[in-house]
């Protein structure tokens, strides 16, 4: 199972359907947020990303020695999401975010 390492010990896991993140929860360290992906909003996930002083928040497809511009909590989520999806190979429809 792949993840991306949001901010500190939050990490991302996304599951292509509602049984296998039924079936994985149990093996998750703390669950902070297991939602359907058209469910969650931007608030949910705003304190588990990672914060880049005076640029926003990290857009995870591009290293942090590069240029950097502003990006938005909703577009820094939506970064991981697609970096999840390079590792997978499937799209997600369910996302679980946990932390430890």
């Amino acid at each position: 199972m792949n993840s991306v390492i949001l901010r500190g010990n939050y990490r991302l896991y996304a599951f292509a359907g509602y049984q296998s993140m039924r079936d994985a929860l149990p093996y998750l360290p703390q669950v902070v947020l297991a939602k359907a992906l058209t469910d969650v909003a931007e608030a949910d996930v705003r304190s588990c990303l990672q914060r880049v002083p005076e640029s926003g928040f990290k857009n995870y497809l591009q290293p942090l020695a590069g240029q950097q511009h502003y990006c938005s909590a909703k577009r820094s989520f939506i970064s991981a999401l697609q970096l999840l999806y390079k590792s997978n190979g499937y799209s997600a429809r369910y996302v679980v975010i946990a932390r430890g």
